[in-house]
């Protein structure tokens, strides 16, 4: 029987995997500036499937939230605010701050950063921001009773936007706006609502889990090969990501009580924020020191050395500011008790 319990410890090792995919993505594009053998583009390709485990994985644990906390408008948008909303400004700043060398200071400056503009992968947060304010005014509207049905309907929303109504306003991409991911982030909710069915079915039906494995792993070669760039919005690509998330899931449930690393919460969400900045403070060094970069990314070698240096800076950066918040939420909740006992 997988517990919720253990399936929220799986699901933080597919969050961490997708948060390792998504740096993989980033690094990989830098490469490809300089270098182009298989095995980059092949990552390239690959790493793609990060965001969208990432969206799944976040429709999930909203579903989940709802269901288990119920929580008021200001405890939701309270915790959204400080927890999601605060560290995307700070991180834009900082990007802002890395590419320009200079603090924002103009209207259009701060509205950019608003808008994930400041950091190529900061669109996926704004996006977010907007699919949480959707998500809790329709939560009593989108339920299980009538998601079997509604999920069509998203569906089919997701697919119009996005090759027919979409017209780049604001100068906002494709991936910044909400129907353009409500379709995958749903899929979430309906994962939560029927988990036990879903998880316990494969669990009993392994020749299906392996046929599900294959067809997974058929379709990660199929983008790997493709001549058409598969960008993370596209529907093929979506259902091609359900699939791997739903064999993650499994496959995790099975090694939870074998591994060790215990779960943190934001340390996905802080890796996915400040990466990029490892990546633009090391490339700014070595042209500093060396003039050039192209002799890293043309060894291969160097370029995984490069890439696990990325990762595991990314990784205690956001240790640390777990810790840090972890000790300003003891010292909230030690405040507030205080304030509460002088009171009385």
């Amino acid at each position: 029987m997988y517990t919720d319990s253990k399936i929220l410890k799986s699901l933080f090792y597919v969050q961490l995997f997708s948060s390792f995919l998504v740096v993989v993505g980033h690094f990989t594009a830098s490469v490809l500036y300089f270098n182009d053998p298989f095995w980059v583009v092949a990552l390239n390709q690959i790493s793609r499937y990060g965001t969208v485990l990432l969206t799944i994985a976040t429709g999930y644990l909203t579903a989940y939230s709802f269901e288990a906390k119920s929580p008021t408008p200001r405890d939701f948008f309270t915790g959204k605010l400080l927890y999601i909303f605060l560290p995307y400004l700070v991180s834009g700043i900082l990007y802002h701050y890395l590419l320009k060398k200079e603090m924002p200071q103009t209207t259009l400056d701060f509205t950019n950063i608003l808008m994930g503009k400041t950091g190529d992968h900061l669109y996926f947060v704004f996006m977010i921001c907007q699919y949480y304010v959707f998500a809790y005014f329709f939560r009593n509207w989108i339920t299980k009773r009538n998601i079997l049905y509604v999920i069509w309907l998203l569906l089919a929303v997701q697919y119009v936007y996005i090759n027919y109504l979409h017209k780049g306003w604001l100068e906002l991409s494709t991936r910044h706006m909400l129907p353009s991911w409500i379709f995958t982030l749903y899929m979430g909710h309906l994962l939560y609502w029927y988990r036990e069915t879903i998880l316990s079915f494969l669990r009993n039906n392994r020749s299906i889990l392996m046929l599900l494995t294959g067809i997974a792993t058929a379709a990660a070669m199929f983008f790997v090969v493709s001549s058409k760039l598969y960008v993370a919005v596209h529907l093929t690509f979506v259902f091609a990501t359900l699939l791997s998330f739903l064999v993650l899931m499994v496959f995790f449930l099975e090694l939870v009580d074998h591994l060790r690393l215990k779960f943190r919460k934001g340390l996905t969400y802080f890796i996915f924020l400040f990466h990029s900045a490892f990546l633009i403070l090391f490339k700014d060094f070595l042209f500093e020191q060396y003039g050039e970069v192209a002799w890293v990314f043309q060894n291969t070698w160097y370029s995984l050395l490069y890439l696990g240096l990325i990762f595991g800076c990314s990784f205690l950066l956001s240790l640390l500011l777990v810790w840090l918040v972890k000790g300003l939420e003891q010292l909230g909740r030690f405040a507030g008790k205080a304030r509460r006992e002088r009171l009385q």
